[in-house]
This record gives C-alpha cells, sequence and structure tokens, in this order.
C-alpha cells in the first residue's frame, strides 16, 4: 500500500512541477490526463522496473513538453529540474521526520499514518522548492538566447546530476534503506545540490557579463548609426543651401530683365517641385523632436531615410513627447528594426505604396503603430509568425518569428497584428 501511495504521489507531484516550470497548463484538460493517467501506471512501473522506472515518466513528459513549447532547452530541462526536485524534497522529509518527530525510515515504511506524515512534508518542501525554481525561471527568461550557446553544458550537468542522485539511490536500496544510510545520502545530496547551484550561479553571472557586454555594443551601433544620419542630413542640409544660392542667382536675371512671364514659368516649373520637396520631407522627419530616446530615434532616423532613399511616402507621427519607454531599449530597437524593414520590403516592391508610424501616448501606456500598404498577395495572419512563411520566396520569414519571440519575453509588452482592406498594421503596446 505504501508503495502505490508513494509512487502515485511522486509521480503526480513530478508531472506538476514539470508543467509548473514550463507555463503548461493552458491545456488543462489534457494535462490532467496525461498526469491522471501517468500516475495510475507508476506503481506497475516501479513494482516491475524498480526505482530506474523514473525514466519513462521523464522522456514522455520531455515529449509533451516539446509537442507544445518547441523548445528544446526548456522541454529537456524542466523534467530533470523536477527530478532534482523530487529527490531533494523526499530526502528532506525523512530528515524532518527524524529530526522534528524521531520517526525513522523503517517505521515511515512499515505505518501508513507515519508514511503519510512523510508525504505530507514531501509536498511541503516540493512546493517550495518548485515556487523558489520557478521564479529563478522567470529571471532567467532574458538571457535564453545566451544560454543556447551553454545548452550542451547545462544538460550534461542536470544528467549528471540526476544520475548522482538515482546511482547512489540503486546502492543504497540494495544495501537496504536504513536511517543511517538515507541521512548519510541526504546531506551528500543537499551537498551536491549546492554545489549544483554554485555552478549555475557562476554560469548565470557569466551569461550576464556576456549579456552587458554584447548590450553596450549594440548600443554602440545604435548611436553610431545615430550620429552617421545626422551627419547626412547635414550634408543635405549643406547641399540645399548650396543649391538655395544658385536658384536665387538663377532668378536674378529675370528680376534685371524684368521678364515677369518667364519668372512665373521658371519658379512653377523648378522652384516650387523643389520646395514641395523640402516640405515634404521636413514632415517626415520633422515629428521625430518629439521622440528623446536616442537609440529608438536613431533606429527610426535610418530607417525614415532608407524609405525616402527608395522612393517610399513615409510619415511619422508623434504629437506627445516621448521621454521614456517601459522596455528594454536593445529589445524595442530589434522590435523597431524589425518592423519597419519588413514595411520598407514589401512597399519598395510597388509604386504607391506608404508607410506610416505613430508614437500615441495613452493613460497607461505607449501605442507604436507602424501601418504599411500591401501591393501583392494579402498574407494569411495565422501563418506570418510561423518561421520560415514569407510572401516573398524561399529562406525568408525569420524577422516575425524573431519579433514574436522578443515580445513574448516581455510581460508588459504586447504585439498586435492585423489587416484591413490593403493595409498591414503592427501595434506594439508598451504597458508603463
Amino acid at each position: 500500500m505504501v508503495t502505490i501511495i508513494g509512487s502515485f504521489v511522486q509521480i503526480a507531484t513530478l508531472c506538476l512541477n514539470n508543467f509548473f516550470f514550463v507555463n503548461g497548463f493552458d491545456h488543462a484538460k489534457e494535462r490532467f490526463y496525461f498526469v491522471l493517467i501517468l500516475s495510475c501506471l507508476a506503481p506497475v512501473l516501479f513494482v516491475y522496473i524498480g526505482i530506474i522506472g523514473i525514466v519513462i515518466p521523464v522522456l514522455l513528459l520531455i515529449y509533451s513538453n516539446y509537442r507544445y513549447k518547441k523548445d528544446p532547452i526548456v522541454s529537456i530541462t524542466a523534467p530533470f529540474f523536477a527530478v532534482i526536485i523530487l529527490v531533494i524534497s523526499d530526502h528532506l522529509s525523512f530528515l524532518a521526520n527524524s529530526f522534528l518527530f524521531d520517526i525513522s525510515v523503517e517505521m515511515v515504511n512499515a505505518q501508513l499514518s507515519y508514511y503519510g506524515l512523510h508525504l505530507l512534508f514531501f509536498l511541503l518542501f516540493s512546493v517550495l522548492l518548485s515556487f523558489i525554481t520557478h521564479m529563478v525561471i522567470r529571471k532567467l527568461k532574458q538571457f535564453v538566447p545566451v544560454f543556447k550557446h551553454y545548452f550542451l553544458f547545462l544538460m550534461s550537468l542536470t544528467v549528471l546530476t540526476v544520475s548522482f542522485f538515482y546511482i547512489n539511490i540503486l546502492v543504497s536500496d540494495r544495501s537496504g534503506f536504513s536511517s543511517e544510510i538515507v541521512q548519510f545520502n541526504s546531506f551528500i545530496f543537499l551537498a551536491y545540490f549546492a554545489l549544483f547551484i554554485t555552478i549555475l550561479g557562476l554560469l548565470l553571472f557569466s551569461v550576464i557579463k556576456e549579456m552587458k557586454v554584447k548590450n553596450k555594443q549594440e548600443e554602440y551601433k545604435q548611436l553610431r548609426m545615430y550620429s552617421e544620419n545626422l551627419e547626412e542630413m547635414y550634408g543635405e542640409l549643406q547641399k540645399f543651401r548650396h543649391d538655395y544660392i544658385n536658384i536665387l542667382s538663377s532668378m536674378s536675371e529675370y528680376i534685371r530683365t524684368k521678364d515677369m512671364e518667364g519668372l512665373e514659368t521658371y519658379f512653377n516649373e523648378k522652384v516650387m517641385p523643389t520646395g514641395q520637396g523640402i516640405k515634404k520631407n521636413h514632415y517626415k522627419l520633422g515629428a521625430l523632436q518629439n521622440v528623446k530616446v536616442t537609440e529608438v530615434k536613431g533606429t527610426l532616423v535610418s530607417k525614415l531615410i532608407k524609405a525616402q532613399d527608395l522612393g517610399i511616402d513615409i510619415a511619422l507621427e508623434a504629437t506627445e513627447p516621448v521621454h521614456q519607454i517601459n522596455m528594454d531599449y536593445i529589445r524595442l530597437c530589434r522590435c523597431l528594426g524589425i518592423i519597419l524593414d519588413n514595411a520598407i520590403e514589401e512597399a519598395e516592391q510597388f509604386d504607391g505604396s506608404s508607410i506610416h508610424i505613430a508614437f500615441i501616448q495613452k493613460e497607461n501606456s505607449l501605442l507604436i503603430v507602424v501601418a504599411n500598404t500591401i501591393g501583392g498577395e494579402i498574407p494569411k495572419l495565422y501563418k506570418v509568425f510561423q518561421q520560415g512563411y514569407s510572401t516573398k520566396g524561399e529562406n525568408r520569414g525569420l524577422g516575425l518569428s524573431n519579433l514574436k519571440e522578443i515580445v513574448s519575453k516581455c510581460e508588459n509588452v504586447t504585439l498586435e497584428t492585423k489587416i484591413t482592406g490593403k493595409m498591414f498594421f503592427q501595434e506594439l503596446e508598451i504597458a508603463d
């Protein structure tokens, strides 16, 4: 009876911890049946296979995680972390019973009431460790792209830890689980677990340091781009100044000869189009003065000039000053870069295309809207964020899938994509 109840509770706890780590309760009904069936099969696994029977639930959890998350790092590490918590909680429960109530392992295995107390401590330790682990995972989410470089090391360390635990448990099982052996194993496991956490901490420190260096490099790149664009705009201003003097000089001969008809024709055909072009470009770039975030302004300037050089009608609207945005500026610049590059790439293929950018300050958030005309095939919304999908040919379509991944790591940022007629809208809302 103790084996049946214990294996049922432990496998159910293992599954729930795993789903908790991967935020996998969105398919609640299916998950419930998965946990129920696997927990009911647990007694059979442990009776006929023994402790090694834990391998089958772990493999099934890895499959289930990858089926919904499509993330190999999370899919593999979550079940192993759940196993580590399972073993640590089980041994902490034995220690608690021993030190608080002087209940030995033999008494726990012999009497159902003592075993019930053991399971109560086991569940308490499991919940506590799971919440701590979940909080750490949430903090580490922003470093997932960098952690991919350390995936093999992280996976090897986790598998080595679980293997060490279960080899020790198997040896102890053959020697007989006495109170002395369990206590000794508990101290060894806790010491090894502390070493495991220390190594992870050092890895995290290395990752954070690497991220800071990359962020500084990206920030420098954005500032350099902004400076280059300012220099380009200054050069354009100098050329206009020179052209303006030449235009005035060319008009002087008409004035000297009092040729008003010729002056009117020259003014309407030569001077006015130049003035309209200057006025038009000033309108497009003038609203940038309200965007006070240097990194974002640099990205916008580079994309606006690129669009204008391609002859695309582009307009920016920011009626209120934007002094601060509650989002990591590197991530925001990546998002804006992807959205605007896609808009420009679409707009340059067709004549008469346009792009509109708006910064709208709402009560508790900032809404950034980018709208561009669609000239050809209207994309299917449920496909646009799939990696590799593109209406422009092969080896494309990576930008929007990356955009979705970046936004998913920011809890206060939402992205809404919609198509109205021949206009494609990307709305990025950032809560204060």
